[in-house]
C-alpha cells in the first residue's frame, strides 16, 4: 500500500511541474489542448512509473551491480511482483496506439515497450534496484496486453484519431524524464519533509 502512496505522491509532485510545462509547449508546439491533456495524462503515468521503478535522479545516483540474467528465476515464487510489473506497463501499451498512429502497428508498440523496459533495467544499475531479465519480460507482456486493449477501444470508438506526429512521443517522454531527473526530486523532498 505504501508503494502506491509513494507513487501517487511522486507523480503528483511531478504533475505540479508538468502541467504548466505542457501548457507552454501546447502554446508553442502542440496547438491542440485536447491532445495536450492526453499527453499530460501519459506524462503523469510515466512519472509514476519512474517513481515505482526507482530511476536515478540528480540527487541520487549510485553504481550498484545487483542483477539477474537467468530467465524465470524467482518469477513464480514472487508472482505478485511479476503481476505488478505486467500491470505497470499495460498503460504504456494502451496509450501509444491511442495517441500516435505509428504505434497502431503492433511491432512498433512492442519495440517501444521492450526498449523502454530495457532502458529502465539498465538505468537501475545506478540505483538501489536490481536489473532483472524477468522484469524485462513481464513489462513487455504488459505492453502487449495494453496494445490489445487499445485495439479494442479504437474499434469501439472509430472516431478516435491518433496523431501522425510520432516525434511527439519522444518529446513527451523526454520532458517527463527530464523533469523527474532534474527538478522533481527537490520539490518532492520539500513535500516529504512537510508530511513527515
Amino acid at each position: 500500500m505504501y508503494r502506491f502512496f509513494d507513487m501517487g505522491l511522486e507523480a503528483g509532485v511531478a504533475a505540479v511541474i508538468l502541467i504548466p510545462l505542457f501548457l507552454v509547449v501546447n502554446r508553442i508546439y502542440f496547438h491542440d489542448l485536447g491532445r495536450t491533456v492526453g499527453y499530460l495524462i501519459f506524462a503523469i503515468y510515466l512519472a509514476g512509473v519512474d517513481a515505482v521503478v526507482g530511476l536515478p535522479c540528480i540527487t541520487y545516483i549510485r553504481l550498484d551491480f545487483n542483477y539477474n540474467f537467468v530467465p524465470f528465476l524467482h518469477m513464480f515464487s514472487d508472482y505478485r511482483s511479476s503481476l505488478l510489473n505486467v500491470l505497470l506497463f499495460v498503460p504504456l501499451g494502451f496509450f501509444l496506439p491511442l495517441f500516435w498512429k505509428k504505434f497502431s502497428v503492433f511491432g512498433y508498440t512492442l519495440l517501444f515497450g521492450f526498449c523502454t523496459s530495457l532502458l529502465i533495467e539498465l538505468l537501475q544499475i545506478f540505483t538501489f534496484r536490481a536489473t532483472d531479465i524477468n522484469d524485462l519480460m513481464t513489462n513487455t507482456v504488459g505492453t502487449v496486453l495494453g496494445y490489445l486493449l487499445a485495439r479494442v477501444v479504437l474499434k469501439l470508438f472509430p472516431g478516435t484519431e491518433p496523431s501522425p506526429r510520432t516525434k511527439d512521443v519522444f518529446l513527451v517522454c523526454g520532458m517527463t524524464f527530464g523533469v523527474m531527473f532534474f527538478v522533481q526530486p527537490f520539490l518532492a523532498a520539500l513535500v516529504w519533509n512537510w508530511i513527515m
